[in-house]
């Protein structure tokens, strides 16, 4: 979506992408229903450790097994 802004910056796409951030909003929430109705306790746990839009930063820490 915003790429589409940031490529073509017209008014039409100025105009456009609070109602496609709205509109793919409220399909996320939507197919998280889904999600949770068929995973049940999976999805909880998955969504318990994942945020939904914008990613945590997480602390890197060194894993020695990977050295």
């Amino acid at each position: 979506m915003l790429g589409f802004f940031l490529q073509w910056p017209t008014l039409l796409t100025l105009i456009m992408l609070p109602i496609l951030v709205w509109m793919y909003t409220r399909l996320a929430k939507s197919e998280e229903r889904d999600s949770q109705r068929e995973f049940g306790v999976l999805w909880d746990e998955y969504a318990k450790k994942t945020p939904t839009f914008i990613p945590r930063r997480k602390q890197l820490t060194a894993n020695p097994s990977n050295i």
